[in-house]
C-alpha cells in the first residue's frame, strides 16, 4: 500500500507539537497568572473598603450619643483628658442620672456607660475599638481651650471636643480613620470662669 503525500501532511496536522504545547501552557500560565494577581488585589482593596465602611460606622454612631448627651447635660462631674462624667436630666429619654465617656489606653476602647440616678450601671457599650489615639479638648464659654490640669476645669467647660485615630490592619497594610468632632456645647449647664 502506498501513501500519498497529501494523506501524510493531512495526517500531521491534526495535532499539537511539543513546541506548539509548550509555548501554549506558557502563556495559559502567564494568563493565570495575572488573573490570580488581579483578583487578591481587588480581594484586598475591597477588605480595605469594608474597613473603612465600619470604622465610620462606628464614629458617626459614637459621636452621635456624645453630641447628644453632651448638649442635654446639665454639668460636668469629672473631666480629663481620657474621661468624662456628665449629668444628665431626667425627661422622656433620660432619667437623671450620668453618662461617662472613658477612652482606655491599654485596650484603645472608647465607652459609653450610663448610670442611673442610684449610680447603678444600666448600659455599658463600647463605642470605638482599635483606637491608637485619643483625647478630650475642652473650651470655656468663649471658646478659649481649657487645659486639662487645670483645677477650674469642671468649673468652666462649656463645649467638649473629641479627637481619635482609629486604625485597622488589612493584610499587609493600614486602614486608618481620623475622628475630630466639631465642639458639642452644653446647652442646659451654666458655667463661671
Amino acid at each position: 500500500m502506498k501513501i500519498s503525500r497529501k494523506s501524510l501532511i493531512s495526517v500531521g496536522r491534526r495535532g499539537f507539537s511539543l513546541v506548539e504545547l509548550i509555548v501554549s501552557t506558557g502563556l495559559l500560565g502567564m494568563v493565570m497568572a495575572s488573573m490570580v494577581s488581579t483578583f487578591v488585589v481587588f480581594a484586598s482593596g475591597t477588605t480595605g473598603v469594608a474597613a473603612y465602611t465600619e470604622m465610620s460606622r462606628e464614629s458617626r454612631k459614637a459621636l452621635e450619643y456624645f453630641a447628644r448627651d453632651v448638649r442635654s447635660a446639665s454639668d460636668v462631674t469629672s473631666a480629663s483628658q481620657y474621661d468624662i462624667i456628665i449629668e444628665v436630666p431626667d425627661d422622656a429619654y433620660y432619667d437623671g442620672g450620668s453618662v461617662q465617656y472613658i477612652f482606655d489606653v491599654d485596650y484603645g476602647i472608647f465607652s459609653r456607660i450610663v448610670r442611673d440616678k442610684l449610680n447603678q450601671v444600666s448600659s455599658n457599650e463600647i463605642l470605638l475599638d482599635g483606637v491608637e489615639q485619643f483625647t478630650f479638648g475642652f473650651f470655656d464659654p468663649l471658646g478659649q481651650p481649657l487645659d486639662h490640669a487645670t483645677e477650674s476645669l469642671i468649673l468652666s467647660v462649656k463645649s467638649v471636643q473629641v479627637d481619635a485615630e482609629m486604625v485597622r490592619t488589612v493584610s499587609r497594610s493600614e486602614a486608618t480613620d481620623y475622628i475630630i468632632s466639631a465642639r458639642f456645647m452644653m446647652r442646659n449647664r451654666p458655667v463661671t470662669k
